[in-house]
């Protein structure tokens, strides 16, 4: 393949990607105005793909549901978040207190779309994001620390309990219009998972 062929199918690629992503923007974005109007379960296909002035067809070859439509869009949150705490592991910062204060922080600036998500009566979408980031989370601070690994079954407990902890402090706070600062609820998570550090094998 000569190099104007290769650059012209870069560039196509580019252009591709660059509309699947656009075409995923109008359609989350249409998803929470309409979760605004009216409730979730009462959102059709049709009105979707009418707000966002997409065809049906472009809608399922970026979405299999509705349901996932909305998944992508916490996916959107938890990847920012997930990015920002990727980079203080890799420099070195690994802070228990600050990644608490930060997830916190994430959650005060999203509060609106994401009361909206649970009001959409699907926890098991926040819950099993969660449990997946905690997961992904903690392999890299082990990675990053070299601490002796830990039997998979009690490392996937952990999990559960780190994640169903934050999961219920962060739902509440959000449904309650966070009658406490990030700083205070960050400090409440901090001190309730604390004991996690100290789980030993055997």
């Amino acid at each position: 393949m000569s190099i104007n062929s290769r650059t012209a199918t870069s560039s196509s690629n580019q252009s591709n990607d660059l509309r699947a992503r656009r075409t995923r923007k109008w359609l989350q974005d249409a998803l929470i105005e309409l979760m605004k109007e009216k409730p979730f379960q009462d959102i059709q296909i049709k009105e979707l793909t009418a707000r966002a002035q997409v065809s049906r067809p472009a809608f399922y070859l970026h979405f299999v549901s509705k349901e996932d439509l909305l998944l992508s869009h916490v996916d959107v949150i938890f990847d920012e978040f997930h990015t920002e705490i990727s980079r203080e592991i890799a420099r070195g910062n690994i802070d228990r207190k600050r990644f608490s204060l930060m997830l916190f922080q994430y959650w005060e600036r999203y509060a609106e779309t994401l009361r909206m998500v649970i009001q959409a009566e699907n926890p098991d979408i926040l819950l099993e994001r969660l449990k997946e980031y905690v997961g992904v989370i903690m392999k890299e601070i082990a990675a990053k620390t070299r601490k002796p690994p830990i039997d998979p079954r009690l490392q996937e407990l952990i999990i559960g309990y780190v994640a169903g902890g934050a999961y219920v402090l962060l739902t509440q706070w959000i449904s309650n219009k966070m009658p406490f600062s990030a700083e205070q609820m960050a400090r409440l998570f901090y001190d309730l998972t604390a004991p996690c550090e100290t789980i030993k094998i055997g």
